[in-house]
């Protein structure tokens, strides 16, 4: 008898054995599988950290706009959140420099000290209550006003010098401005010792 037979007639002789056998196998062997599948993948999550719900730019954000209405709130692998991401639009105001769609914001996009352009400097001055309303972006002239004798204001120097800057950030009465290094002194000593008066330009850069 051959061994094909000899299995044949084992098969005919014992079924149900035979085949919960094989079943039982092949379940082993798809357990087994499964296990390690999933461990790997756990191990992959462990390796790239835990999700974390951040904001990220819906479009392209420009100088100066608001974040509000244009991030969505997606889910990051921990270990590609970037340090000083925003996960809440809450108390966030404009972005001081440009974002692209897609990209993540992070705290440096709405630090006002951000935005300036490499060779110039930021330097926050007093505008007084009657300055114009100005976004991030905003260009001006400012004349400066310098050496100006508070208790003889009369008496002074009426010529100014004026200097061109961009707005990085405003609030009352005082704003933060970019200009070229040459003219930081100037501004410097006439905030600090005279006045101000900035004239709008433009309202992008």
């Amino acid at each position: 008898m051959t061994l094909l037979s000899q299995l044949g007639d084992l098969w005919q002789r014992r079924p149900n054995l035979v085949h919960w056998t094989a079943v039982g196998v092949v379940a082993l062997v798809a357990l087994v599988l499964v296990a390690g599948t999933q461990g790997r993948a756990r191990s992959a999550a462990a390796a790239w950290g835990a999700p974390v719900r951040v904001l990220a730019a819906s479009s392209p954000l420009a100088i100066g706009t608001s974040v509000e209405g244009n991030v969505d709130l997606v889910e990051v692998p921990a270990h590609l959140v970037p340090a000083g991401a925003l996960t809440s639009t809450l108390d966030v105001g404009d972005v001081t420099r440009t974002v692209p769609r897609g990209g993540l914001l992070t705290e440096l996009d709405i630090d006002p000290t951000s935005g300036v352009t490499p060779g110039r400097r930021g330097i926050g001055i007093g505008v007084g209550p009657h300055a114009p309303e100005v976004r991030p972006g905003t260009a001006v002239e400012l004349m400066l006003f310098a050496d100006i004798d508070p208790f003889n204001p009369a008496e002074a120097n009426v010529s100014a010098d004026r200097v061109r800057a961009h707005v990085l950030a405003s609030q009352a009465e005082r704003w933060l401005v970019e200009v070229d290094a040459a003219d930081l002194e100037s501004v410097a000593r006439a905030s600090a010792t005279g006045v101000i008066v900035p004239v709008v330009l433009s309202a992008t850069r």
